[in-house]
Order: structure tokens, then C-alpha cells, then sequence
């Protein structure tokens, strides 16, 4: 009786050896070939970007005027990307946090019509949000400014900010929401003592997909802050930023010097996004050991 079992069973045994072996090996492939374009992508810019990169000059230099010399580099597009994108993050986040702490703790109709509108603005394109502060902020002004490009990187990050933050709430234990309640907690103090704290490593992480989301954009910036050939950190004159001088020197590429510029540019933002990502990674994983020596 046992040798039927043995034999009436090993077949099935066998099959779903098979079927798990294929759906590994489809994982397998379908990874390979998402890791296809991103490997291109970069190592195409890393090939051609890496020797301006090289020289300390691309980095402590403006720009030339004339983008067809030689010389020159991307200190005030790095500086201006790096002062526009603090100052947005300064105005996004706290907005981000307030919207979905109040989308999951008060809810209702008019927590629904927020989260509503969020979306909405998610799937604005960018340069539609660019067109709304340049009619609302920089006619008003008078003049383009870094200010008008931070509120609108603040806009475009607004939305990716909220929804992962609302998201990572949700997800707070339900006996642990209990307890804090039950132990007479304020709601507001709930919130930033046990349910911020809890979901800490989702909310930072929805911040860098913030911050990597707004720090390449390009079309908000045409209309806002312009760009600058000069070094300034005057955030109400225009101000130069990375993607407004890749874009630039790209349609210029016809020149080597401005080819040379271009992919430099480039591979630097993506050095910046990827060391934002590795910050944030390195200070949850630092959160996450405290939290278990305690």
C-alpha cells in the first residue's frame, strides 16, 4: 500500500517541482530584462559623463556664457538644484504629512475630497504645474526666481509625499492604535508619538521618491526659475539648475564641449539621486537597530 501511495504521489511531487522551477526561472528573465534598460541608460551616461566628472574645474566652475567654449562646469546648476530642492522638500512634507495624517485620523467627505485632488494632481504633467506658477507667481513678481521653482517642485512632490505616507499609516497595527487610545492619548500626540514613529522607514522612503521624482524636472523649471549663467544664491533671481542645463547643452550637442557638459550634468544627478536613496537607506536601517538594542 505504501509503494502505491509512493508511486500515485511522486508524479505531483514532480510537476510542482517543475512549475516552480519554470515560474523562478520567468522571475529570473523578467528581472534580467528589467535590469536591460537601466543598464543601458546608465552606462551610456557613465561612459560619456565619467571624464568631465573627473575634473575637480567641472565642479567649482560656472558655465561659459557661449556654450560652445571649452571649459567651464555645473557649480551654480548644482548648487541651485540642490538650494530649490530643500526649500521644496521644506514646503512638501510638512503639507504631505499634515494631508494624510488627516485622511486616516479624521476622514469624512472632505478628507476624501483631499485625497481626491492629490490624485488629481499626481497626474498632472509637470510643465502644466510649471504653467500654473508661472501665471500665479512669477507674473505676479514680475520676474522668474528659485522661488517659483521650489513651489513648483514642492507641487510635484506633494502628491508622491501624501500617498505614501497615508499608505505607511494605514498599516499601523490595529492593537497598537487601540492601546495608544486606550491609554488616553491625545489624537495629535498619537500620531506623532506612536504612528509616525512606527512607519518612520516607509515615510522617509516616500520623501527620497519625493525628492528623486522633483530633483530632474525639467519643464516646471523653463517656466519658473529660467536658469542663471551666474553664481547666486539669491533665491528670488532666476537660478540655474541641473536639468535646465542638460536640457540646454543637449540642444547644443553639436558641440563637444556642450555634449561634454550635457552627460556630465547627467551623471551627476543621478549620482546625487542614487546617494539620496543610500542616506535614506543607511538612516532606517540606523532607526531599525536602536530600536531593537532598546
Amino acid at each position: 500500500m505504501a509503494s502505491d501511495a509512493v508511486v500515485v504521489f511522486a508524479p505531483t511531487s514532480r510537476w510542482r517541482r517543475r512549475k516552480a522551477n519554470l515560474f523562478a526561472f520567468l522571475a529570473a528573465f523578467a528581472f534580467v530584462l528589467a535590469l536591460i534598460p537601466l543598464v543601458a541608460v546608465f552606462g551610456y551616461i557613465f561612459v560619456n559623463g565619467i571624464h568631465s566628472l573627473l575634473s575637480v574645474d567641472f565642479l567649482i566652475q560656472d558655465p561659459p556664457a557661449d556654450l560652445s567654449a571649452t571649459g567651464g562646469g555645473v557649480r551654480n546648476a548644482l548648487i541651485g538644484t540642490l538650494e530649490m530642492t530643500g526649500l521644496a522638500s521644506l514646503i512638501a512634507v510638512p503639507i504631505g504629512l499634515a494631508v494624510a495624517i488627516f485622511a486616516i485620523e479624521v476622514g469624512g467627505g472632505l478628507a476624501r475630497g483631499a485625497r481626491f485632488l492629490i490624485d488629481v494632481l499626481a497626474g498632472l504633467p509637470s510643465i502644466v504645474v510649471g504653467i500654473f506658477v508661472y501665471a500665479s507667481v512669477v507674473v505676479t513678481q514680475g520676474h522668474f526666481s528659485g522661488l517659483a521653482g521650489s513651489l513648483a517642485l514642492a507641487i510635484v512632490m506633494l502628491p508622491v509625499v501624501t500617498v505614501s505616507a497615508e499608505e505607511i499609516l494605514r498599516l499601523t497595527p490595529r492593537p497598537i492604535a487601540e492601546g495608544a487610545r486606550a491609554l488616553g492619548l491625545a489624537r495629535w500626540r498619537a500620531v506623532l508619538s506612536v504612528f509616525v514613529p512606527i512607519g518612520l522607514s516607509g515615510i522617509v522612503t516616500g520623501i527620497l521618491l519625493g525628492v528623486s521624482r522633483a530633483i530632474g524636472e525639467t519643464a516646471p523649471l523653463i517656466f519658473t526659475s529660467l536658469g542663471n549663467n551666474f553664481f547666486t544664491l539669491d533665491i528670488n533671481q532666476p537660478m540655474q539648475a541641473l536639468p535646465l542645463l542638460i536640457y540646454r547643452n543637449a540642444l547644443n550637442s553639436g558641440f563637444a564641449t556642450a555634449r561634454d557638459r550635457a552627460f556630465g550634468a547627467a551623471l551627476l544627478l543621478i549620482i546625487i539621486v542614487f546617494g539620496f536613496n543610500l542616506v535614506g537607506r543607511w538612516l532606517t536601517a540606523r532607526r531599525r537597530l536602536a530600536g531593537s538594542s532598546r
